[in-house]
């Protein structure tokens, strides 16, 4: 009986052949593993790489030292773009220069009789100036020939404003009459800044 006992059991000699046996088995098991999953991932590359080459230059992904970064050439010019509008838009306040005649009521009568200086006026700044000194309602008429200065976009009232800043709005042109809740306008735009400008184009 305790010899068919001690028969049965692994010799010692046995046991240690057996662990750097498993250990093999389990490493080539890993190195297959590894070499199956770096063939999927190349592979995976390789089908992007060729999707991504057959995009135009322009919508390609940059490289850099080897590194693909998530952004194309596309994309960096159209955040260069923003960010200088952005930027325009931040340091640069549009303004403009401007004289108008006020005639302090709202009624059709006062409308016409602004449509029939307009008609004498013709875009004649000094003409402005004289009508604006004589028959203006504005504080402004009798101390500066109608000049309201240089104001800033969204200073004066919105129809007003509107006017003064539409790029149809043309520089030298008398306009108007135009309706406030002051009464009825002739305006003189003299100036309009560098954005103001630079938007009409």
């Amino acid at each position: 009986m305790s010899s068919t006992t001690s028969s049965a059991r692994p010799s010692p000699a046995s046991r240690i052949y057996a662990v750097p046996a498993a250990f093999i088995l389990w490493t080539s098991y890993l190195a297959v593993l590894q070499s199956f999953v770096t063939a999927q991932a190349e592979e995976q590359y390789d089908a992007d790489k060729e999707r991504e080459l057959a995009k135009p230059y322009l919508m390609r992904n940059i490289e850099v030292g080897g590194t693909t970064l998530p952004v194309s050439p596309v994309t960096v010019l159209l955040f260069a773009f923003v960010a200088i509008m952005m930027y325009r838009g931040v340091t640069q306040s549009t303004t403009a220069t401007a004289r108008h005649i006020l005639l302090d009521d709202h009624s059709d009568e006062s409308r016409k009789r602004l449509e029939g200086m307009k008609g004498e006026i013709g875009n004649d700044k000094s003409k402005f100036i004289a009508a604006a000194k004589k028959y203006s309602k504005c504080p402004s008429g009798k101390q500066a020939g109608g000049s309201l200065g240089k104001f800033a976009q969204g200073s004066m009232v919105p129809p007003f404003d509107a006017v003064v800043f539409d790029p149809k709005t043309k520089v030298g042109v008398v306009v108007g009459p135009v309706h406030t809740n002051f009464g009825w306008h002739l305006i003189l735009v003299e100036e309009r800044d560098e954005v103001e400008y630079y938007r009409e184009k």
